[in-house]
């Protein structure tokens, strides 16, 4: 078999999550984690075979289901590399809801973090990958860019990828501005949600969206400068309200989420659980931008990426029909021409 070109590449985490509702059974072994929902986010517009051209190398331990590698091996059909430690367990999370998804909840790893190592991409494909995604804290994105592009030079991979950066949650604090100004620089696409956003400079959690707030703070880190050449972008997802992304060479814009989340919405009833649907975004932005390059045809792929990850807690159902890949029973496709033509878009492409 040809080794593929691969597009795109999370060295976010693979989680097994437990995740706990009041008044009902724990659901136990539910896959999540950055990485894990970033790779959905790609795999919905990459159907097979294009699959082949997603990289994914989760870093699992001696506890992770044989059932759920079959699954993946066969129903997502990626460029799978399973990274296993035969001694210890999986990276284990555990989610409790207070209410609803939508309500307060709490998170916590119960086992040790299992991280991708920048070494494991060594003689894999995954090392030319064209996008690379990572969730870091702003003091590690920097070595963490700087191994991986040392490691590609050592291999003689000469050109730069594109690299896409959400900060981690608990790093987002104020005494982390400047390090995060500096380490934006390192980076193609920065993007923090609206919460995290504020976070960073000493500002409460909003009890409104002030958008006004959120144009003027992103714009502060692209009058900083994103990228190694200042022309990188930034991304605030917003949830509910959507995204707004601006760049040097695009007018700083709001798109809309795919499901206008509210209590006379139609759309409501089939939003189930935010969880993960931002890292599917970015995962999703990725190859749009590398379809189209452009940022807010990116954005798009990105906004019809998370829909998929709202529907259901954990990963979305997949099956084929003769009509090509079906998730959660629709076609991946004619949603995004959907969402273009009704943000003004026109036709997919």
């Amino acid at each position: 078999m040809t080794t593929p070109s691969i597009s795109f590449v999370s060295l976010g985490l693979v989680v097994l999550d437990e995740i706990r509702f009041p008044n009902q059974e724990p659901l136990i072994n539910v896959v999540g984690g950055s990485g894990a929902y970033a790779t959905l986010g790609a795999r919905l517009f990459l159907p097979i075979p294009l699959s082949r051209s997603l990289g994914w190398l989760p870093h699992i331990g001696n506890d992770f289901p044989e059932s759920t590698i079959r699954y993946l091996t066969s129903k997502w059909d990626t460029t799978l590399i399973i990274d296993k430690e035969t001694d210890k367990p999986s990276t284990r999370g555990l989610l409790e809801y207070k209410d609803t998804t939508f309500g307060p909840k709490d998170f916590k790893y119960t086992t040790p973090i299992l991280q991708v190592q920048i070494n494991s991409l060594k003689g894999t494909p995954l090392l030319e990958s064209k996008a690379y995604h990572y969730l870091e804290t702003p003091q590690n994105i920097i070595n963490r860019v700087s191994d991986l592009l040392s490691v590609r030079k050592s291999e003689a991979v000469p050109e730069r990828p594109l690299i896409i950066w959400e900060p981690a949650p608990p790093s987002c604090r104020v005494e982390n501005l400047q390090p995060c100004l500096e380490a934006v620089h390192t980076v193609d696409v920065f993007s923090p949600n609206h919460l995290e956003l504020a976070a960073f400079f000493g500002d409460p959690p909003p009890s409104a969206l002030d958008k006004g707030k959120i144009e003027s703070l992103a714009l502060r880190f692209l009058d900083n400068g994103v990228g190694p050449d200042g022309k990188g972008t930034v991304i605030i997802r917003a949830g509910e309200y959507g995204c707004f992304i601006c760049a040097r060479h695009l007018s700083p814009s709001w798109l809309p989420p795919f499901y206008k989340h509210g209590p006379r919405e139609e759309h409501n009833s089939k939003v189930v659980d935010p969880t993960g649907a931002g890292n599917a975004f970015l995962g999703a932005y990725a190859i749009g931008y590398l379809n189209t390059g452009n940022g807010m045809e990116a954005a798009c792929y990105g906004s019809v990426g998370a829909s998929f990850a709202l529907e259901q807690v954990g990963m979305p159902d997949i099956r084929t029909d003769i009509s090509g890949e079906l998730w959660n029973g629709e076609s991946v496709r004619s949603r995004l021409k959907l969402y273009r033509e009704a943000v003004g878009r026109g036709t997919s492409t």
